[in-house]
């Protein structure tokens, strides 16, 4: 018995040894929530409401769709940051610190105090069949189209997503996964060359460790507006579709966040067939918004299945504000004549004032997913490079930006437009073009310009973003 017993303790110890020897496998490292408020009007309580894009005094008539505000957590570190996409045409600064402050106030404040720092993230879908959260679409050109009554639900309410999704979190398995078929490049029409899409899907998923889905993020560019110009009707276009559609599929909440937009991106002029019919879809319709989104919810969800899984274990948030000469005549004006209602104020010497950000999410020291914040609608030769020197542009010999996703150095890659702010356009320097001649012998100027801060944001956002890169890898915010 006695030979027995110290067989039995060597057998131990050598297996105790062997486990120190081999790598400690953890279990989730991560935490994630998810939630979800609507943002519809009350026409009535909210009225008139004036519809964002197109021209001024459109004036919605009725709900299609409701529109959301729709966020998930995630923690990991000691770090959390909450990404929200937000139905609506674009929101400043100004609208994002509030929400910033009062998510911070909520979770800190009370008997359920939330200890860590919490990164807000809230980027609007840029939807064009949304109220005019921006000013520029009201009853006449220099009268402001923002109900006060409606950015304080607004904020209010993505306020309460936020702080809901952090409030929720739980362990959670994190994967990543893309996707770009031919079939997404059909959904976009590029109206200014040159012609550029960043048109890949890019889906990360977290369920609980049973695996059940907690939140699909997917990020992609193309302007919501494919109702165009006569719809009255308040919906949230092409991402309403998306959304409800990822959701039914997958459970938990869809979160969309768009991408690189300018240019432009968009559904108008894309010629979207149905492949029931097999013929295209019509113009400005609710059809063809439902086949867009639905197409790229089958597309997410497929890169979903396949998704890569990462044991993340360390979430970076890193943001830097930077001063942009705003040379826009029509902004210059909207600014004095309060079209934006206190918002964008510009500092002494005519600038605007922008966040410029970066979420970086790791596991065993190597990152495996970057998210891109961009303040504004980003031409994709931006994000994938594609520059074109044309004659006839203002700026022909300026240096060429790099761009934004080769700065990064992760697998999956994401570029968020309209993040914490809108700045319009975003145009590479060499191919600003207001002056005649213009690119490509045009007889008129290229749409673009004219919905832009100017021609310095490109340099000074690509510069910024470099920086923060380069600090992130140093490790400093």
């Amino acid at each position: 018995m006695v030979g027995l017993t110290h067989v039995r303790i060597l057998l131990l110890a050598a297996c105790a040894f062997s486990l120190c020897a081999q790598p400690v496998v953890l279990g989730p490292q991560i935490r994630a929530g998810a939630a979800r408020v609507t943002l519809t009007p009350d026409l009535k309580k909210h009225g008139p409401v004036y519809m964002a894009g197109f021209g001024n005094n459109r004036v919605a008539t009725g709900m299609h769709d409701n529109l959301y505000a729709r966020c998930v957590a995630l923690s990991a570190g000691g770090e959390t940051v909450v990404l929200c996409g937000v139905d609506s045409i674009g929101l400043f600064l100004d609208d994002v610190e509030r929400i910033r402050t009062d998510v911070k106030t909520q979770l800190t404040g009370g008997k359920k105090a939330f200890p860590e720092e919490v990164n807000v993230v809230v980027a609007a879908t840029h939807d064009h069949q949304a109220p005019d959260t921006m000013g520029l679409w009201g009853p006449e050109r220099g009268r402001s189209g923002i109900n006060d009554a409606y950015m304080n639900l607004v904020a209010e309410r993505v306020t309460q997503s936020a702080v809901t999704a952090v409030r929720t979190m739980q362990p959670a398995l994190i994967k990543v996964g893309e996707a770009h078929p031919s079939d997404l490049d059909q959904l976009i029409h590029d109206d200014r060359p040159p012609e550029v899409l960043d048109a890949g899907v890019i889906v990360l998923q977290v369920t609980t460790p049973h695996g059940t889905p907690i939140a699909t993020l997917v990020n992609w560019a193309n302007h919501p507006e494919t109702l165009g110009a006569q719809n009255t009707l308040i919906t949230a276009d092409y991402p309403f579709y998306l959304c409800t559609e990822l959701e039914r599929r997958f459970e938990g909440v869809a979160v969309f966040l768009n991408g690189a937009v300018g240019g432009m991106q968009s559904p108008l002029g894309a010629t979207v067939i149905d492949k029931a019919s097999g013929r295209p879809a019509a113009e400005n319709t609710f059809q063809k918004a439902e086949i867009i989104g639905r197409s790229v919810a089958e597309i997410a969800g497929s890169a979903a299945r396949n998704a890569t899984p990462f044991n993340a274990d360390h979430i970076e948030f890193h943001e830097r504000l930077i001063q942009i000469p705003m040379s826009n005549k029509g902004f210059q004006l909207a600014a004095q004549s309060d079209v934006f209602k206190g918002r964008k104020k510009m500092t002494a010497d005519g600038a605007t004032v922008t966040p410029v950000g970066l979420v970086r999410l790791s596991a065993q020291g190597k990152a495996f997913l970057e998210i891109a914040l961009i303040p504004g609608e980003m031409y994709p030769e931006l994000s994938v490079g594609g520059v074109v020197r044309y004659s006839g542009a203002d700026y022909p010999d300026a240096p060429v930006e790099p761009p934004i996703k080769n700065m990064m150095t992760a697998e999956f890659k994401m570029l968020v437009g309209l993040a914490d702010d809108e700045i319009g356009y975003i145009i590479p320097k060499a191919e600003w073009d207001e002056k005649p001649p213009y690119l490509n012998g045009a007889e008129k100027p290229w749409y673009g310009e004219e919905n832009s801060v100017g021609p310095e944001a490109a340099p000074l956002i690509a510069l910024a973003f470099q920086q923060i890169v380069k600090g992130a890898g140093a490790g400093k915010n």
